[in-house]
């Protein structure tokens, strides 16, 4: 785990999505088992991987697959895809506690919008950052769509994202589980991993908690906001 001597007051917790607030690890690879293209994403991730193509080439890619995989793919059919999908049990109570100690909440996010809109909304979470796939006027698929957030780049959208809500990042807590959380958790004062054994992503954090209540327990302990009973 890292160490400093950063003294942080936290007034905003970003959450990432997948593994953290619902319990599968990535909306996209949800998607491709669905469709049944699981292979062809394999291949996808390793040109990314490899730096033979970008990110708004990676989303192409995987969309169309899909669209190849389904033609006529629409948002609705997504929807139906990802309805079994819920917040944890976990989820709605480190958002509630943290929401009645009056800290602003976030979701950061390189999953797929249909479903991170969705527990956003259902969480109650106002701000909240992702990839935006395209539709045409009738709800069907467009390969692309809008890399707001790159997987790897969280860091970017952090930054945004509190600038933009008029925070410094000694106000920022970030909870994540993978990879593609580290650079957001870099940035933020505080980095908490949660239901994860990556020891990349451990070494990042400045807890390792045991769950998602654990972690929101020990960001309270770093805001004036929280009094113990």
């Amino acid at each position: 785990m890292r160490g400093s001597e950063r003294r942080c007051h936290i007034r905003l917790v970003v959450f990432d999505l997948d593994g953290v607030l619902v319990p599968i690890k990535s909306s996209w690879e949800h998607v491709h088992k669905a469709l049944g293209t699981t292979e062809e994403s394999k291949y996808n991730y390793e040109l990314f991987r490899r730096g033979l193509i970008g990110y708004w080439e990676w989303m192409y890619l995987d969309t169309l697959v899909w669209l190849e995989a389904r033609p006529g793919l629409t948002r609705w059919d997504l929807e139906e895809i990802f309805h079994d999908v819920e917040p944890t049990p976990e989820a709605w109570d480190a958002v509630k506690l943290l929401r009645e100690t009056g800290i602003e909440l976030a979701l950061i996010s390189g999953g797929v919008d249909v479903l991170v809109s969705r527990i956003a909304s259902l969480l109650g979470i106002k701000h909240w950052l992702s990839p935006a796939l395209s539709f045409d006027p009738w709800g069907r698929l467009v390969p692309g769509g809008e890399p707001r957030v790159e997987a790897d780049r969280k860091d970017k959208a952090v930054l945004s994202l509190a600038r933009r809500l008029g925070y410094t990042m000694r106000q920022v807590a970030f909870i994540g589980d993978s990879y593609w959380d580290l650079r957001g958790m870099r940035e933020a004062c505080l980095a908490i991993a949660v239901n994860t054994d990556d020891p990349r992503v451990i070494g990042e954090a400045d807890y390792q908690a045991r769950d998602l209540l654990d972690a929101v327990y020990f960001i309270l302990e770093h805001t004036k906001t929280w009094k113990h009973k």
